[in-house]
């Protein structure tokens, strides 16, 4: 898979294989797979306080994390892919942030599930000893999802 800014300020993904796509699913499965509480009532808890918070303010951040999800969803089911399984997506600066936000929900929960910031820092994969591979999965797609997010942080938001 490769990631790259467009000349239109945008950034393209091109997915060469079914696992690239599989990866690409993952951002929303991880985003949606949060254990407990939704991360909007989460945030809602510390707000409890607020008269206004449940009448004006939780129903947007409700319909907006879940229209960040819908929204990547959407974009990776109905890219065109060629029969070699090959194919792009192409983010706007429109876009973007509904890309960064549903990266964020999912690198939030990995960190939940998985607890990934307790792990030492690594050079590579072999560093981290044995972890398990769900652990080793959710590293990898955890750095994947900060790079992704770097990347609409450097080219695409502003």
């Amino acid at each position: 898979m490769k990631l790259a800014p467009t000349l239109k300020g945008g950034l393209r993904i091109d997915a060469d294989s079914l696992e690239d796509w599989m990866v690409l699913d993952a951002i929303c499965a991880d985003a949606a797979s949060l254990p407990g509480a939704p991360l909007y009532d989460r945030l809602s808890e510390k707000m409890a306080k607020d008269p206004d918070w449940e009448e004006f303010v939780a129903p947007d951040i409700r319909s907006q994390f879940s229209d960040q999800i819908a929204h990547i969803s959407r974009a990776i089911s109905s890219a065109p892919m060629d029969e070699d399984q090959a194919g792009s997506i192409f983010i706007s600066k429109e876009d973007a942030p509904l890309w960064y936000g549903a990266l964020n929900q999912a690198r939030i929960s990995l960190e939940q599930v998985f607890h990934l910031s307790e792990l030492d820092e690594f050079e590579d994969l072999d560093d981290l000893g044995d972890i398990g591979e769900e652990k080793r999965s959710a590293v990898i797609r955890g750095h994947f999802y900060s790079y992704f997010q770097c990347l609409l942080l450097e080219y695409v938001l502003e």
